[in-house]
């Protein structure tokens, strides 16, 4: 295998491609709530601009991109320090299977990205491979339910 990076994305050089594989994403594995894509671009700016709030990581293997990554850290008292949620990851299909996604993780281990206690994602019920992936990687099924509430749009959150 070729060795894969991981950069954060600083500019919006590689958008357009990003925001294909980001609507190839959720073709593939459609989220539990509707995702307005046109503000996957606004996304994007927003994450290189406030760093602080969160990455866009892009894999690269020989200058071209075979996936990417958004990190957004929160305070978490159970973990007692950041815990660094995956929101969204992808491989390309034609990129999957040659370690991308295990190598991902462990540079993630080694980096600790925000200064990083733990890390936690989401995996859709029907996507059996991801999910064998992260629990071979060690991830654990947790108990709690994730559930969520869109707040009606308003002044308040004019923003991303």
């Amino acid at each position: 295998m070729t060795t894969v990076d991981f950069n954060t994305m600083n500019d919006l050089a590689h958008q357009a491609e990003l925001v294909a594989m980001m609507r190839a994403l959720y073709s593939e594995d459609k989220g539990a709530s509707a995702v307005d894509q046109s503000r996957f671009p606004l996304n994007i700016a927003f994450l290189i601009a406030q760093p602080s709030r969160g990455r866009v990581v892009l894999f690269s293997e020989a200058g071209s991109l075979r996936g990417y990554a958004l990190l957004i850290p929160y305070w978490s008292n159970e973990f007692g320090g950041t815990l660094l949620y995956v929101d969204e990851i992808l491989v390309i299909p034609e990129a999957r299977n040659k370690g991308i996604g295990r190598s991902f993780f462990r540079f993630l281990e080694e980096e600790k990205p925000f200064d990083a206690v733990a890390v936690a994602l989401e995996v859709s019920p029907s996507n059996a491979g991801a999910r064998r992936l992260y629990e071979s990687l060690g991830f654990s099924h947790q108990e709690n339910s994730v559930l969520a509430y869109r707040f009606a749009k308003g002044p308040q959150n004019k923003g991303v």
